[in-house]
C-alpha cells in the first residue's frame, strides 16, 4: 500500500512551499523500538514521512542511502512534488590561523 503526505518546507519559520511524497507502508512499519533504538526517535507515519522528505529533497539521497531503510528499494520512497529551491550560493574562504 501506498501512503501520501504533504510536506511543509519552512525556513526560519516562515513557510517557504510544499511537497508531496510518497512511502510505501513497509517503510513506515520498519520504524519500530528496535529500529529507533539504533537509529533515530521517529513514532508517526509524519514524522518518517518528514525525515524522509528533508533527506530526499535537501541532500539528494535515496531511501537506501538512509540510515534504517538501507534494504528497502529506492522506488518505495518517492517526492511527487518538488519545492521550489532555493538557489543558494556557497563561497568559502579559507581563515589563516593568525586571522583567528
Amino acid at each position: 500500500m501506498k501512503r501520501r503526505f504533504e510536506v511543509t518546507i519552512e525556513c526560519n519559520y516562515s513557510e517557504l512551499d510544499t511537497a508531496i511524497i510518497e512511502l510505501d507502508q513497509r517503510v513506515i512499519d520498519a520504524v519500530d523500538d528496535g529500529w529507533r533504538d539504533m537509529f533515530y526517535d521517529l513514532h508517526t507515519p509524519e514524522e518518517i514521512a518528514e525525515h524522509i522528505a528533508y533527506n530526499l529533497i535537501v541532500n539528494k539521497a535515496r531511501l537506501s542511502h538512509l540510515d534504517g531503510w538501507a534494504n528497502l528499494s529506492d522506488d518505495m520512497a518517492k517526492i511527487i512534488k518538488y519545492p521550489d529551491e532555493p538557489d543558494y550560493i556557497f563561497a568559502a574562504k579559507e581563515i589563516k590561523q593568525e586571522e583567528l
